[in-house]
């Protein structure tokens, strides 16, 4: 993929930069003008959701992206949640973020998913979490990468329910840590504002409501998994009619349908039933939970009389709402431990799938190998294949594991390139903006001519790279250029 132009437009406010196909430089004289916020910009414009930055609401900007795909020259106009592709004569609009990787697969002509999802984690190189992202993590905001998911999708794997689950596990395990954590800070402010009285009756319905907001987030779980069912039942039944099959009994001809599948009604009905008991259990957990507000609320009034102050400030309202909370810590504690032990295991599970006969573990770990030799730093790597799965960042600091980190960038880049059959471009903010010093950026540079050298790249620094094309950015990303 090569970008062509990206235009912005914010208010009456207008941009159009053209890019090189080869070395782009995004260039101010001082930090803090606005080069990141225009990387982020582009990948916004290509229907990522982007957290927008300090200054600039991106839901406010209009953008227009020109690209090359395959010899194919695509027009992306991105408005808030809609993006439309034009190309020759035809238009193609997607709702995001929902549609973003059936965008995806459009122009690259490749349908695979899980390489698709992954694809920001190697060709952004983000100045804040970038340049020590290396095999799994955030890339930028709710983005994430994940090297075992990537190799699933390369070797073909459906491991989806295990990653769905591996998901739902690290929610639970932040909410219970959330939870210890709130309780600690909830005993602390008890102890230090011993006039915060919290009576029987008022800490017994705090319980309570705690209490259905729990079931409330257990019944929703369970909702959206009987959802995830009947969706995948339709899907499958829809082909099933649209493929309109038969089978043939002698004479007879039987077509093959939702309605000739035995106990597939029954199945369906089953799932359909289960799903309005749970919503008539939610409806009832919310009323339960209405009824103790209203309850609270009711003691609130009748006792706000009683207080020597008609009015608290809203840090006393604030100190009594944290002594008000009242965590079960065994309960809370016994299943973070139950969660950590469930997902070590399932990770584990994860990992032997994805090892299981797979090429490009291999393909993956001689091109970081190769890598890390040019970067200088062949003698941090193992010689066992399995260190591209490495978790151990502590033992890597500075110039080392910036390197280290960019060798796995490349390495994934190549392979990934091979399978999609495409020149994929890739985007380095602030390359030399943490420790990597004149010789170490020299050796980034040498392997970026070396290996990438077809690709197109686009650096943003305060430091002149070599570069073909350079967009200077004075004031800020968005400032009335034509360039």
């Amino acid at each position: 993929m090569i970008i062509e132009e990206l235009k912005l437009y914010e208010g009456y406010e207008k941009n159009l930069d053209t890019f090189s196909q080869k070395r782009n430089l995004i260039y101010s004289e001082e930090n803090t003008k606005g080069k990141s916020t225009y990387l982020r910009l582009l990948f916004y414009a290509l229907g990522y959701p982007i957290p927008s930055t300090k200054g600039i609401n991106f839901s406010n900007i209009y953008t227009e992206i020109i690209l090359v795909e395959k010899g194919q020259r695509y027009t992306v106009r991105r408005d808030k949640n809609l993006l439309t592709l034009l190309y020759e004569d035809n238009k193609v609009n997607f709702t995001l973020p929902s549609a973003h990787v059936s965008f995806l697969s459009y122009i690259f002509k490749y349908d695979n998913i899980k390489v698709l999802n992954n694809l920001l984690g190697f060709i952004y190189v983000d100045q804040d979490k970038g340049w020590t992202l290396l095999n799994r993590g955030i890339v930028i905001g709710k983005i994430r990468f994940s090297i075992e998911e990537l190799l699933a999708g390369l070797n073909g794997l459906d491991i989806d329910d295990l990653i769905e689950k591996k998901k739902s596990l690290e929610l639970n395990k932040k909410k219970y840590l959330a939870l210890l954590n709130i309780q600690a800070l909830s005993e602390e402010v008890y102890e230090k504002n011993g006039e915060i009285f919290v009576s029987d009756i008022e800490e017994n319905l705090n319980d309570k409501i705690m209490y259905c907001n729990i079931r409330l987030e257990d019944e929703k779980k369970t909702l959206k998994d009987i959802d995830l069912v009947i969706n995948k039942d339709k899907q499958f039944f829809d082909y099933i009619d649209l493929m309109d099959l038969s089978v043939q009994q002698g004479d007879i001809i039987i077509p093959v349908n939702r309605e000739t599948l035995v106990n597939s009604t029954v199945n369906h009905e089953y799932i359909r039933a289960q799903r309005s008991i749970i919503v008539t259990n939610i409806e009832r957990i919310k009323k339960e939970k209405s009824f103790y507000e209203m309850k609270l609320h009711d003691y609130y009034d009748k006792n706000s009389v009683q207080t020597l102050f008609p009015v608290e400030s809203e840090d006393t309202i604030v100190n009594k709402q944290l002594a008000n909370v009242n965590v079960d810590q065994t309960m809370i504690q016994r299943l973070l431990d139950e969660t950590n032990i469930e997902l070590k295991e399932l990770k584990s599970e994860i990992r032997t799938k994805t090892k299981f006969n797979n090429e490009y573990i291999s393909k993956i770990y001689k091109h970081v190998f190769k890598y890390a030799k040019e970067l200088e730093v062949e003698n941090i790597i193992s010689t066992n294949e399995d260190y591209i799965f490495t978790s151990d960042l502590k033992s890597l600091s500075g110039a080392v594991l910036q390197k280290i980190v960019f060798a796995f960038k490349v390495a994934f880049l190549k392979v990934i390139e091979e399978n999609m059959d495409t020149k994929l471009f890739m985007v380095l903010d602030s390359p030399k903006g943490k420790e990597l010093d004149d010789t170490n950026m020299k050796l980034i540079e040498n392997l970026i001519k070396k290996e990438l050298g077809e690709n197109q790249i686009i650096i943003a620094s305060i430091y002149n790279f070599e570069h073909e094309k350079m967009i200077k950015i004075n004031e800020r990303a968005i400032e009335g250029r034509n360039n």
